[in-house]
């Protein structure tokens, strides 16, 4: 796929204060909000982009429940081909696939309530629920109850835009990635963009999406469009017309367990949230915009009255709002404000210079010696049998072998090293686990003589802190997440050399 970049100008060619976007980005580092990219797309053209190293332009990044718009936006092309009526009832799409005794409800359950998450289930299915699952994920749906009618309650569910992927399919005898490959993807000249698959072989529709932010930013430029892409009409004005504007207003998230979001009345009133509005699988927000969200921060908002895009991906801890607030107190001000062209200089060093923390701490330890070599494990919640360790002049070695096999990061004790690991860690990274992925790995020992890693895995949210230590004999190892939708923290592992060493004093 030939990529083609967006036009690029100076913030203040566009009407953008260059210090309102330094105000912004200073205040999220203030925070300490974990940004890993950020764009501005004002009147035409980019005006401002960051990314926060080892996070680079050309990284695909996942983009979570972001991927919902995307969906909508296959069934939107349907919808215009003639193929689909946003009528047509769920079970009539899978007749092989629904339960003997079919209730009312179900039966009167259609695409569009699908669209606007009002299915009458009173519980949402997160992702992660179903992620790692090999039967059928439309049989699962179609076999959870159906209490209420549908068409009238909201309840957030990724089983619901999981099911369009498949009514998507079934349609048109492609996935929704092929679908929107050959009519949105190429003609806009995106960059790679991946999409998970579901058994069966249909996109998982609700989550799994994964591209570079400047083709999250350009998927919000078209809806700006009206779906329009250089002269070409992609996506018709109707379809975008109606898919990002609000059709639910009474708008509530109840609680979540990491696996499933209860309704607002099962849910404590502390764990109930109102959101602005939903559309086709588009959050309303404030200023007359709409947006595409996913967990931990990753978002497309679209603003249409001030003729802008802001496109960001993050490692956010559930619930976080501040960035929002933000946006509001910072950024939009600096729309549609004369610029000095002065200031612009100024934004553009600042944004050329944003990173992810570096560790502190030593490159060496007398202890290192110890630590090199292999520790059987005692028996453990994770089944980790082993852990070995390995040291080179720059860099550490971390091998862990479990019933998927033996992984290994390799950590540098200088700078950060990438490298692709197949380490195991779908409990702490909501649920994901990719054969291989990359990661960029930094170790250094501590004052306590502990070595400490990170571990980014530059194309996810997720950013894993390891500590091993060694008491008595005894390596212990510690490992934690910056987000996820279930627990921050593993179990301890603990487990001792096969062959005795002599502790160093």
């Amino acid at each position: 796929m030939t990529s083609l970049p967006l036009r690029r100008a100076l913030p203040s060619q566009q009407r953008v204060s260059a210090r309102g976007v330094s105000d912004f980005i200073e205040a999220v580092n203030a925070a300490d909000l974990e940004l890993h990219s950020f764009m501005l797309y004002r009147d035409g053209a980019v005006v401002a982009e960051a990314f926060w190293a080892p996070y680079c332009a050309e990284r695909l990044h996942v983009q979570h429940s972001a991927t919902k718009s995307w969906v909508s936006m296959a069934v939107g092309l349907l919808v215009d081909d003639g193929v689909l009526s946003l009528d047509a009832k769920v079970v009539d799409f899978f007749a092989a696939d629904c339960p003997a005794s079919i209730s009312a409800n179900l039966a009167a359950m259609t695409v569009r309530d699908l669209l606007t998450m009002r299915t009458g289930h009173r519980q949402g299915i997160s992702g992660g629920a179903w992620r790692g699952r090999s039967d059928s994920w439309v049989r699962l749906f179609l076999n959870e109850p159906v209490e209420d009618p549908p068409g009238h309650r909201f309840i957030y569910s990724s089983a619901s835009s999981f099911m369009l992927s498949a009514i998507v399919s079934v349609v048109s005898g492609q996935t929704a990635f092929e679908l929107c490959n050959a009519r949105i993807f190429q003609p806009m000249g995106m960059g790679p963009i991946e999409w998970d698959l579901a058994p069966g072989g249909f996109n998982t529709g609700g989550n799994g999406l994964s591209c570079r932010t400047e083709d999250l930013l350009k998927f919000g430029v078209l809806h700006l469009q009206h779906g329009n892409w250089q002269g070409q009409q992609l996506l018709s004005r109707e379809w975008v017309a109606e898919a990002t504007r609000g059709h639910v207003d009474d708008v509530w998230m109840g609680a979540f367990d990491g696996k499933r979001y209860l309704s607002r009345d099962e849910s404590s009133g502390a764990a109930v949230t109102r959101r602005e509005g939903y559309g086709y699988q588009w959050w309303m927000t404030l200023h007359g915009g709409y947006y595409a969200s996913g967990v931990f921060g990753q978002q497309c908002i679209v603003l249409p009255r001030h003729n802008a895009v802001i496109a960001f991906t993050a490692g956010l801890a559930l619930g976080e709002r501040r960035l929002h607030s933000l946006l509001w107190e910072h950024l939009l001000p600096a729309l549609d404000v004369p610029s000095e062209g002065s200031e612009d200089a100024a934004l553009a060093a600042l944004l050329a210079h944003q990173q992810r923390p570096v560790m502190s701490g030593a490159a060496s330890s007398p202890r290192q010696a110890e630590f090199s070599t292999t520790f059987a494990m005692q028996a453990n919640e994770d089944q980790v049998s082993e852990v070995r360790l390995e040291f080179g002049p720059e860099y550490c070695d971390f091998y862990l072998t479990d019933p998927r096999g033996t992984h290994c990061i390799r950590a540098g004790l200088s700078a950060g090293i990438e490298t692709q690991t197949s380490m195991t860690g779908h409990y702490l990274h909501h649920q994901y686990q990719p054969e291989l992925t990359p990661v960029v790995a930094q170790a250094r020992w501590t004052e306590d003589r502990v070595l400490s890693m990170t571990w980014q895995f530059v194309e996810t949210a997720f950013c894993d802190r390891v500590t091993c230590r060694i008491e008595h004999g005894t390596l212990y190892v510690d490992r934690s997440v910056n987000v996820n939708a279930g627990p921050l923290q593993r179990p301890t592992l603990a487990g001792h050399p096969t062959i005795a060493l002599q502790e160093s004093p």
